[in-house]
């Protein structure tokens, strides 16, 4: 067997104590999960109204354009 590189027995080293790590409190893990859920469905919800407000906006300066006949600079 060879002696390993002087770097690797750091990497070695961390290996190792990722295994003796205790696992995580199943109550914690959903906790976290129900927190970055709702995270996650404040951005789509945020992205969506977004989106409406600019179809809003939109459809609101067509119709002007309608009204006035003269175009506006886009």
């Amino acid at each position: 067997m060879t002696n390993p590189e002087p770097g690797e027995e750091s990497v070695l080293a961390e290996a190792g104590a990722f295994e003796d790590e205790p696992a995580e409190n199943p109550i914690l893990g959903w906790a976290k999960a129900i927190v970055f859920g709702i995270g996650d469905t404040a951005k789509d919800v945020l992205a969506e109204g977004r989106r409406g407000a600019r179809e809003a906006m939109e459809q609101g300066w067509d119709r002007f354009d309608q009204k006035t006949k003269h175009r506006r600079d886009k």
